[in-house]
């Protein structure tokens, strides 16, 4: 009773809400049905009242397909129908109806059960079942592992399966009781279920020109024995003009053998490339005998390709080449066609400037021509010639190279190379002179100024007699390597020229390919020599000036640049003064002379004071860029050896008798010093000797009295000598005293006089 009451509740829910979901194209109501919960007996159309009117007015026709179609018996055959709006668009959550018609043969096995609602789709006997259109795309898979039968259901559509074990025809009815229109509402498919089972023909590819036959075998499909008699049409549909054998004709029919089996024979008309597709269809023959009509239970087609050989070639060469270097030229032939060129031969004809050296496989050589046969290239086959060549002169060379084959078959290729050569050039940097003591720096500059990179450069400058390097070699050699075009690198080397004079040398740069340049330079070596000459007196007195004349020549051939006089004052000299700007400092003189030019001079003089006894060795250096020299002058610096006499009595007046001392006192008034001295004394006759005293003894002879030479007395120095003698007689006398010395060339005398008296 409780069930029965909320049926009736749901049932009233569900007319009085149809309005209200009209209103949604892709929620509309599966069905109509009492209650929910399992798989139930559900309504297509709403209660009394809904039932007269559109409720859904969305959809508005049904789809199916296929409409006819011939199936083996005991297989199974798919019918997908869709739902679709006035625009044709796919309508999701539509019930569909599956019914076959009283009389026909076979049964429905599956429907669409999509979805999880009670009134989800479902078979409710062999004849008649319900789905719904899906929400989702799907794949029905038919649960084998060939994806060749899967079938693509979009959303809005739903599915149903049937099969039948004899033959016979199925007619299928598909019902949308949502499409308002009756005449829309459903569709109507046949299917034929025959024992038969069929093998077409695969396609083909065949070479033009050649006959190609075609098989089509029918059987049983229950026990796949043949089917004798069937009829089988072939139609040629297009592609180039062909007909069939037997017949000749562009569509034949024949009949299948005691095998089962259609044969016919494909023929062009005029060879041509092209694809044929034949169309066959199968019918089995009337039978009059069980009132059987001919019923044709298949059409399929299967294609023909017409293949002609072909030949393709493509060349191969770098862009650039050096010349007088190999390189390859690359060829290949190829047959791209599925069907074999025979007879291909290759022609490649070097342009001139190109030089042929080698090539694999081994070409025929006919002045600039090669050529190879290369006899058949199966169907996608190629072969590869390798062609070594150089070049023999730059430019720009276009290479062309042709095949042919029978069949009037042909292709040709070509390919460009720029042939391009390093070229180099040497300069060589140097100074045009130098001076002895400089080191010459040489700068070697090579350039490629060709167009291709100059490989293993290498610069080697051999030095002539009289140059060395720094570290004493000879010869100068840099390994430059690669020298891409317009670049410039530069060795550097310093070298020392052990005398002056003119060197000249040449450098020279090689590379591979035969590449020489070469660079010469020229230096002459200078070197300014000075020579110093100084001339002073040969002797000079203490005291009195030395003048000093200094001259400065440049005997070399080279300027004396910054050249500069030094003379330096001896210790026993005084700095009076000096010519041509001489500065005195620091116990020197100095003169900055300039630069002096080859055979140029210059002379300036000092005059200095003699200071001491003595020599005066005078030394005067001159020195400039490269150059040095120095001079000497001696002089003699004597002294005046100035000795005074003077002698003196003590006592003078005496008596007769009496004593008298004479003192005698020899000084050095002078700058020299007196040597050999000698001292001699004369009594008057009214005198006798009595003693003397001095220095050096004293020889007494009569009335003359000699002392021993003094070997020396020093300037200043002081020498006393006494003499005692008696008076004997009165008298007016006179003392007299004599000296004489080296250095003297006269004696000096002195007297004293004494006068002695008497009682």
């Amino acid at each position: 009773m409780y069930r029965k009451m909320i049926g009736c509740i749901v049932l009233a829910f569900a007319v009085t809400t149809v309005a209200m979901l009209a209103g949604c194209e892709t929620h509309m109501p599966h069905s109509f049905t009492l209650a929910p919960g399992d798989v139930e007996r559900m309504h297509g159309e709403p209660a009394e009242g809904g039932y007269y009117t559109n409720w859904d007015p969305f959809a508005a026709s049904i789809e199916l397909r296929p409409v006819r179609d011939v199936n083996p018996v005991r297989t199974q055959h798919v019918f997908v129908a869709t739902v679709k709006d006035k625009n044709g668009k796919p309508l999701p959550n539509r019930r569909i109806e599956w019914l076959i018609a009283e009389g026909s043969v076979g049964s429905i096995v599956e429907v669409d059960e999509s979805g999880w609602r009670s009134t989800r789709g479902h078979k409710l006997t062999n004849r008649f079942a319900i789905t719904h259109t899906n929400n989702f795309d799907h794949t029905l898979t038919r649960g084998n592992n060939d994806p060749k039968d899967d079938i693509k259901l979009k959303r809005g559509q739903t599915w149903c399966v049937i099969t039948s074990p004899i033959e016979g025809t199925t007619h299928v009815i598909a019902y949308a009781p949502g499409v308002y229109d009756w005449s829309k509402h459903k569709v109507f498919a046949v299917k034929h279920w025959l024992d038969a089972a069929w093998k077409l023909p695969p396609p083909a590819v065949n070479r033009i020109g050649t006959p190609h036959v075609f098989q089509t075998k029918v059987m049983k499909h229950s026990d796949k024995t043949p089917l004798v008699g069937y009829e089988v049409q072939y139609k040629v549909l297009d592609g180039p003009a062909a007909t069939f054998a037997p017949g000749d004709k562009p569509v034949v029919t024949v009949l299948t053998d005691k095998n089962g089996v259609a044969t016919v024979t494909l023929n062009q008309t005029a060879p041509a490339k092209g694809v044929n597709n034949v169309e066959i269809r199968i019918t089995r023959p009337e039978n009059k005998k069980c009132c059987k009509a001919a019923q044709l239970i298949h059409v399929g087609r299967t294609s023909k390709t017409w293949i002609a050989p072909a030949i393709a070639i493509t060349k191969t060469a770098p862009a650039t080449a050096v010349a007088g270097k190999p390189f390859l030229y690359g060829i290949v032939v190829s047959n791209p066609a599925k069907v074999a060129a025979n007879n291909a031969v290759l022609v490649d004809t070097l342009p001139d400037g190109i030089e042929y050296v080698s090539s694999n496989p081994k070409a025929t050589v006919a002045g600039q021509k090669l050529s190879w046969s290369l006899g058949t290239l199966g169907a996608g086959a190629s072969k590869s010639v390798s062609v070594t060549v150089k070049g023999t002169r730059t430019g720009t060379f276009v290479n062309r190279t042709a095949v042919t084959a029978d069949d009037g078959l042909g292709a040709k290729a070509q390919a460009t190379t720029r042939i391009i050569q390093p070229a180099l050039t040497l300069k060589k940097i140097a100074p045009a002179e130098a001076l002895l003591c400089d080191t010459i720096p040489y700068s070697i500059i090579v350039k490629n100024v060709g167009d291709a990179p100059a490989t293993n450069v290498r610069i080697v400058d051999k030095l002539p007699d009289g140059l060395t390097m720094l570290d004493g070699r000879k010869t100068a050699e840099f390994d430059i390597g690669t020298l891409a075009p317009g670049v410039s690198k530069a060795g550097k080397v310093t070298v020392k020229a052990a005398k002056v004079g003119t060197y000249a040398n040449t450098a020279v740069v090689t590379g591979d390919g035969g590449l020489k340049a070469s660079a010469a330079s020229k230096t002459i070596v200078r070197v300014p020599v000075l020579v110093l000459t100084k001339t002073a007196p040969k002797m000079r007195f203490v005291g009195r000036a030395v003048k000093y004349t200094i001259t400065v020549t440049n005997n070399g051939d080279a300027a004396a640049r910054n050249t500069v006089l030094v003379d330096t004052l001896p210790s026993n000299a005084q700095f009076v003064n000096a010519s041509a700007g001489g500065k005195m400092a620091g116990g020197k003189i100095t003169w900055r002379l300039g630069s002096l030019a080859p055979k140029a001079s210059s002379t300036v003089t000092v005059t200095l004071k003699a200071t001491s006894l003595g020599q005066i060795r005078n030394v005067a250096t001159a020195t400039a860029y490269c150059a040095k020299t120095s001079g000497e002058s001696t002089t003699i610096v004597k002294g005046i050896p100035a000795i005074l006499l003077e002698c003196v009595d003590i006592e003078d007046p005496i008596e007769a008798g009496s004593k008298e001392t004479y003192v005698i006192t020899v000084t050095n008034q002078g700058s020299a010093k007196g040597t050999n001295i000698v001292i001699a004394c004369t009594l008057p006759a009214e005198q006798e000797y009595v003693s003397a005293s001095a220095d050096t003894k004293a020889t007494v002879k009569g009335k003359s009295v000699v002392f021993a030479p003094l070997k020396s007395l020093a300037p200043g120095a002081k020498a006393v000598y006494k003499v005692v003698t008696k008076g004997l007689k009165a008298g007016d006398t006179r003392f007299k005293v004599s000296l004489t010395s080296d250095q003297m060339t006269s004696p000096a005398e002195e007297t004293e006089s004494t006068h002695i008296f008497s009682d």
